[in-house]
């Protein structure tokens, strides 16, 4: 096993879209060439505007969005009946017919930018092998199902159909939804950013932003190593990096390390699926080999809270848990006994106390825009959230943002 490089980032697209020197103004500022900043590009550039993209990278999506499982499966953070619990019924539902529209916008713009060879369907099995747990997810099914989204129960033997291959005696049963998606993360993520830049933004990589300012007559004076830029309005997009620059969001956003192992490629088919109410996950890669994720809760402070690597994308990975993973795979799926593992990698995710992301305007400052913390879901959100801010930033409504998700809340 090794790393830090993802299987995406290894078989990605190499990226050759960026631009020379910064210009002295721009109208729009995006932080961050990740799957947001550069989504939110795309938009704005379709929109007739001409953003400005500044990624400490060389390449879009070397961070958090090139090295995540590649999963754009449906509902926030929380089981949909415990949502409803949460936050009511109709901002439960708002945060789930959010990711039901970012399904179809990422149908939509993969056809239309040729992007399609990086998507490819699936279903989401999410298992139970605890009474509470199956309780939880029945409860799901019938809320679901209550608000016209297709989901169902499955049994013991009906969910071994579903998986494609065997499950073990323990589990109970699972929550099943089909019609789902998965990218391949790094080909996304760069087939975004290029059709931004086709359509008239400018990236600049290689650029480390040191600060974000007020200018004295109007606009946002961005400072890099690389020169300063007026801006009328920004974005920060950097997920758990966003305090750097926002310091007031550093008792909010909690970095927080994630890891994958991924095995050879196996002959059989299986659904995205999660079992421990996420803390287990996995799914399956174009070429056929296996992902599984997760077991933080198996780690001293579950991993939350890490230290940033000041110079790098993610902290090393820890071999024990890797080894962890790997064992845990052939115990849920039989079939993948003796199945080798190829390679082991971490992540950054960002987590804030309610488990909701931030998305819109930063208090009293006109101009001055948040899309950050995805508490580890953001490519279920990966297309919506940034349409939705784009309109927003060109003085529109912007309503498909869930108000659970506004900024405002913590500050």
């Amino acid at each position: 096993m090794r790393s830090p490089d993802s299987y995406w980032l290894d078989t990605g697209p190499t990226w050759t879209g960026s631009s020379g020197a910064l210009p002295r103004r721009t109208g729009v500022c995006v932080l961050g060439a990740g799957v947001m900043g550069s989504t939110l590009a795309y938009w704005l550039a379709t929109a007739g505007l001409r953003p400005l993209v500044l990624e400490r990278n060389s390449a879009p999506a070397m961070g958090s969005s090139g090295r995540n499982a590649g999963r754009l499966i449906q509902g926030g953070n929380a089981q949909h009946a415990l949502a409803i619990e949460k936050f009511g019924h109709a901002e439960a539902l708002a945060i789930y017919r959010a990711t039901l529209t970012n399904r179809d916008l990422v149908r939509e713009v993969a056809a239309r930018e040729g992007l399609e060879a990086t998507r490819f369907p699936t279903a989401k099995l999410d298992l139970a092998v605890t009474e509470d747990e199956a309780l939880e997810l029945k409860r799901t099914a019938e809320a679901l199902t209550a608000d016209g989204i297709e989901a169902e129960w499955l049994d013991l033997p009906a969910a071994r159909e579903a998986f494609g291959t065997g499950l073990p005696d323990t589990v109970l049963g699972g929550l099943y939804r089909p019609d789902q998606d998965a990218v391949h993360s790094v080909a996304y993520v760069r087939g975004m950013a290029a059709a931004a830049a086709r359509h008239g933004a400018d990236f600049a990589c290689g650029v480390t932003v040191t600060s974000v300012e007020a200018a004295p007559g109007g606009g946002w004076l961005v400072t890099t190593d690389a020169g300063r830029v007026l801006a009328e309005q920004v974005v920060v997009a950097l997920n758990a990096w966003t305090p750097r620059l926002l310091p007031e969001l550093a008792p909010v956003i909690t970095p927080v390390r994630g890891q994958l192992v991924q095995t050879a490629p196996v002959p059989f088919r299986i659904p995205q699926w999660g079992l421990d109410r996420g803390l287990l996950y996995g799914g399956q890669a174009p070429d056929g080999s296996l992902l599984i994720g997760g077991l933080r809760n198996t780690v001293p402070g579950r991993d939350e809270g890490i230290d940033l690597p000041q110079d790098d994308n993610t902290p090393a990975f820890s071999p024990d848990l890797a080894q962890r993973l790997a064992d845990a795979l052939p115990s849920l799926l039989p079939e993948a006994t003796g199945v080798p593992v190829a390679r082991a990698w971490s992540g950054v995710m960002a987590f804030t106390p309610d488990r909701c992301p931030l998305v819109g305007a930063w208090p009293g400052a006109a101009g001055l825009w948040v899309m950050a913390a995805f508490n580890g879901h953001g490519m279920p959100y990966s297309q919506v959230m940034p349409e939705q801010l784009a309109e927003r930033i060109r003085g529109g409504r912007g309503d498909g943002i869930p108000s659970a998700f506004d900024p405002a809340r913590f500050l």
